[in-house]
């Protein structure tokens, strides 16, 4: 049976009152009261103030009114199999003297997701930069999205704490047959909201003990990619249509510059730059803000004297609507270069409204994210090109980042390395 105890912790004149609540023998919450009382007043026998002045019978009688608050809303609580832990105390607590506690707010999911998102800007990257990429903004909004849609359906508001294991499979089915998203996705968005709710603990926000058990999940990406043949392919295909023109060229150049799509549409003849007698395209990446010097490549040169030096035009002046114009010409500037063989992928059925995996026409599986991959896995595949050189091209942090990157383990640069000796051997 719970049990109600008050309590002083200190020996100066205001002294704090606080209010133990035991559950059971191993079980305990303490929180202050907000009142305060001088020790000298305090009776340790009956865990009341002394009724010896008018002040101090006030006092007891506001004491006993709380524990019978408690009390009542334990008995509620438990009826309706709700959790008792020291944060609902101290809910209890602040309604039964009619004020919230200015930072209770943050004890919910939604508002410190909200509050998380706003102090991006502020935070201080690995790199030792201010603030984070639009990219990163966009991810934990998309997130917050989802776990308001989640609270929405539930018809709950959920605290930080009620981020547990329960939370973890109820919120994967959600995640699975309302959003329909992929088990990578899926996997990537549990772990952000840990990653959410350690910096609420960090900032004094009670977790729960079983989030140290919350895990997200990863599971294994179909990596598509162009070969040197295939891009060789399409380079010398003719098209009529000057936005698959366009297109064409942006996919040679990224192929051989190895660029985020973020990054590839807005180069420009301005970022041009002759360093100890050689042309470099210099820029500052968009989402992690690394400056990259890259090398033009002969590829790169051709599609540029083509277009008379410059760069090929873009497909509209609004970022998201040039990449996704981008993607969607990528596809038939592929169909018509003859990409037509059946190529393991996941596509997103229509009607089902879920990412499937089987085997398409490989111009289906093209995206602008394939000229990025398609330079680090052709030109990791050549023995004349150190993986620190190219991850100097696409700014990967460590190398293990970049070998899942494309989907190589540690083992194959062990290989690569063989291979390389063999060759000397027999030289």
């Amino acid at each position: 049976m719970a049990t109600i105890k008050f309590i002083l912790q200190g020996k100066s004149q205001n002294s704090q009152i606080y209010l133990r609540l035991s559950i059971d023998k191993k079980t305990s919450f303490k929180r202050k009261t907000g009142y305060q009382i001088d020790p000298k007043e305090w009776s340790v026998s009956t865990g009341f103030p002394k009724t010896n002045n008018p002040s101090n019978k006030n006092l007891k009688v506001d004491l006993k009114t709380l524990e019978t608050f408690i009390e009542t809303n334990l008995n509620n609580s438990n009826s309706q199999g709700t959790e008792i832990t020291s944060l609902w105390l101290a809910d209890c607590i602040a309604k039964h003297l009619g004020r919230e506690d200015k930072n209770n707010e943050l004890n919910y999911l939604i508002p410190y997701t909200k509050k998380f998102i706003e102090s991006l800007n502020n935070s201080t990257s690995a790199s030792g930069k201010k603030g984070v990429s639009e990219a990163t903004i966009k991810k934990r909004t998309t997130i917050l999205n989802k776990l308001i849609k989640y609270e929405n359906i539930h018809k709950k508001k959920l605290k930080v704490y009620d981020v547990d294991l329960d939370f973890r499979e109820k919120f994967i089915v959600f995640l699975d047959k309302v959003e329909k998203l992929s088990n990578g996705t899926i996997g990537k968005y549990l772990k952000e909201v840990k990653t959410i709710c350690f910096d609420a603990q960090k900032n004094g926000v009670e977790v729960s003990p079983k989030l140290i058990h919350f895990k997200g999940f990863s599971s294994e990406t179909i990596k598509i990619t162009l070969s040197f043949d295939e891009i060789d392919e399409i380079q010398n295909s003719t098209f009529t249509d000057i936005n698959l023109k366009a297109s064409r060229d942006w996919l040679v150049i990224g192929c051989f510059t190895g660029q985020r799509v973020s990054d590839l549409l807005r180069m420009n003849i301005n970022m041009i730059e002759k360093i100890q007698g050689f042309e470099f395209i210099v820029l500052n990446q968009k989402k992690t803000g690394k400056l990259v010097q890259i090398p033009i490549h002969q590829k790169v040169q051709e599609v540029l004297e083509a277009n008379n030096g410059s760069f090929p035009k873009v497909f509209s002046e609004n970022e998201g609507s040039n990449s996704a114009l981008f993607n969607k010409y990528l596809k038939e500037v592929c169909k018509i270069a003859g990409l037509t063989k059946l190529t393991k992928g996941t596509l997103r059925n229509k009607e089902s409204g879920r990412t499937e995996l089987g085997e398409y026409p490989k111009y289906k599986l093209v995206s602008s994210h394939i000229c990025r991959r398609s330079f680090a896995t052709n030109f990791y595949a050549l023995e004349k090109y150190p993986t620190p050189l190219l991850m100097n091209i696409t700014a990967h942090g460590t190398e293990r980042m970049f070998l899942s990157y494309i989907g190589k383990k540690p083992i194959d640069y062990g290989v690569q390395l063989a291979k390389i000796w063999q060759n000397e051997n027999k030289t």
